[in-house]
């Protein structure tokens, strides 16, 4: 489902007009993303919770140069699912 698709459904749904839903979803996602970059943890009951992970450093060779070298640690953004989420979507296997 893309971002257009979704804007329609959910208008579909509620009863508002297209704009309405879209200005809530873009604020919504705004919030989620100022949250991150100021380090906080972002949950939503039900259906899961986003926060910044560090990976780790990581060793990697050039296949051009064939020359060794390290990934600095970074933080990437991370979601893991409610386990609400997890059991109406039928997951037996996940985490």
């Amino acid at each position: 489902m893309t971002r257009s698709q979704l804007i329609t459904k959910v208008s579909q749904n509620v009863g508002l007009q297209e704009a309405q839903v879209e200005q809530v979803i873009d604020d919504v996602v705004e919030n989620i993303i100022t949250s991150l970059k100021q380090g906080d943890k972002v949950t939503i009951a039900g259906f899961g919770r986003f926060e910044m992970r560090t990976r780790k450093t990581k060793a990697f060779t050039n296949p051009k140069t064939k020359v060794a070298s390290q990934l600095e640690p970074t933080a990437i953004p991370g979601f893991k699912a409610s386990g609400i989420l997890k059991s109406r979507l039928g997951c037996k296997d996940c985490e």
